[in-house]
């Protein structure tokens, strides 16, 4: 990156998985076209402000320091780092590198920027508007402007996916096309690489493309799931929680709520576990039953059938999604003292900084902790409203934000851009692996520990391969 960088009107663009140093190298390389080019102007910009702020003007102050250390004292005395501006001593207008972004639909906001040496650097290039680059692209008039553009693929469209491709210069353009994959780099460790393969679902997983390798995805399909994977999983001799070990009951409900939902669902789940993947002891789940499944818009009615399916299961936690409707039904359950209720708000944000970092809301998390669920094996369905529930499952469009997260097509789009009506049924699964979906032991379950249940399995492979 720095090769490329210091040749006079550099194009350089990084493809970038975690943990490689590229926000490091951006304050460093911002430092250095401040220091050696008289009265230069540095442009550091993002989808959002705050990137910077959060990632590339941290550095600044270490590297500033450092210059005390490795014997440059006679240029930290020329530096002034500032929280809005870094600048040579006594030319803050002229001699400068400032952070700046423009709000959606409005790139002209990062015009007037023009210099002999000007360096653009862009964080996170792949969720910056494309009208963006073409206004800071606009500013490199002369010969020794530079860009640089480096980024997580999180999209496979726009400019910054074509500097690798048809803007690159191995297909004839002038973008140094550069991927920093985690995989090679030595500041990023074994063990975490073994971990993102779990937690991403292997090496050729779209995020771990994405996030580790610095790839961009060539997406087979735009589905969480197809119908092959869920119909693996639907009424299997074996189900996911054994007779004889602890569970708790759940009925989630997901309430018909006007044009986009004409459903109202309620499904009885079997649950036990924590967590996804990575967790020792995962939520497991079994669709028991799927007792409400209704049009009716008698939203008491169906309450009032809610409740009595709750009140027959040993200690029913009853989870009620309060978009639209839910938070009416929500109330009726209450009036009936339907006890356990849990208010579902699956648009806000995860509790755990892990999951806000792959997530962009619950209700990203729970979709694809459920579709996870059934490529483990870790959760089966009962055969009712069977072409539902296919249907349903197998169309869950998915894509990454500028950040690389999940995000999951909101249902008015949906709608309208896909034809895909609400998927209510396949919600009520999802809602069952929600970050804080809390159950209480059935008390009439067995109380076989997830460690009783390792122990039988061994025994078991011990007695099938003992005379083998």
């Amino acid at each position: 990156m720095f090769d490329s960088f210091v040749v006079p009107g550099a194009r350089t663009s990084v493809s970038s998985g975690h943990g490689t140093g590229k926000t490091s190298g951006f304050s460093i390389i911002a430092l250095w076209h401040l220091t050696v080019f008289a009265f230069s102007n540095t442009v550091i910009t993002a989808a959002r402000l705050a990137t910077v702020h959060d990632g590339v003007w941290k550095e600044f102050a270490g590297h500033h320091q450092a210059m005390l250390s490795n014997g440059q004292p006679w240029i930290h005395q020329y530096v002034d780092v500032a929280a809005e501006k870094v600048s040579i001593v006594g030319h803050k207008l002229n001699w400068w590198i400032i952070a700046k972004t423009a709000p959606v639909g409005k790139p002209e906001n990062l015009a007037g920027s023009h210099a002999q040496h000007l360096a653009v650097l862009a964080d996170e290039s792949s969720g910056i508007p494309d009208a963006n680059f073409g206004v800071l692209g606009g500013a490199m008039t002369d010969a020794n402007n530079r860009m640089l553009l480096a980024s997580q693929p999180t999209r496979d469209a726009g400019f910054f996916r074509e500097t690798h491709h048809k803007l690159s210069r191995e297909n004839g353009g002038m973008w140094d096309a550069l991927v920093f994959n985690s995989e090679d780099s030595p500041l990023v460790s074994d063990e975490f690489i073994l971990e993102k393969q779990l937690e991403y679902g292997g090496r050729d997983s779209p995020e771990y493309m994405i996030k580790v390798r610095g790839m961009f995805p060539e997406f087979s399909d735009k589905y969480l799931l197809s119908r092959k994977m869920i119909e693996r999983v639907v009424a299997p001799k074996t189900r996911a929680i054994a007779d004889d070990e602890p569970y708790g009951n759940f009925l989630i409900i997901d309430v018909a709520a006007g044009v986009f939902r004409d459903k109202t669902v309620g499904t009885h789940m079997r649950v036990t576990g924590y967590g996804d993947r990575l967790d020792p002891n995962p939520r497991r789940a079994d669709v028991i039953d799927i007792p409400i499944f209704t049009n009716s818009l008698d939203w008491q009615e169906v309450a009032g059938r809610a409740h009595e399916i709750a009140a027959g299961l040993s200690n029913c936690t009853v989870l009620v999604d309060v978009g639209g409707q839910g938070v009416q039904f929500a109330k009726m359950l209450e009036k009936l003292g339907t006890p356990n209720i849990i208010k579902v708000n699956w648009g806000n944000t995860n509790f755990l900084d892990r999951l806000k970092k792959r997530f962009v809301n619950q209700r990203a998390q729970c979709s694809v902790n459920a579709a996870d669920a059934v490529k483990d094996g870790r959760i089966t369905f009962t055969e009712k409203y069977k072409k539902d529930l296919l249907d349903q499952g197998s169309r869950i469009p998915f894509f990454f934000d500028e950040k690389g997260r999940w995000q999951i097509m909101s249902k008015v789009d949906m709608k309208q851009k896909e034809g895909i009506p609400s998927p209510d049924l396949w919600d009520t699964i999802c809602m069952a692996f929600l970050e804080d979906a809390h159950y209480i032991t059935d008390e009439s379950s067995g109380q076989y520990s997830a460690d009783d249940r390792v122990k039988a399995a061994r025994e078991a492979a011990d007695e099938e391969f003992a005379d083998a």
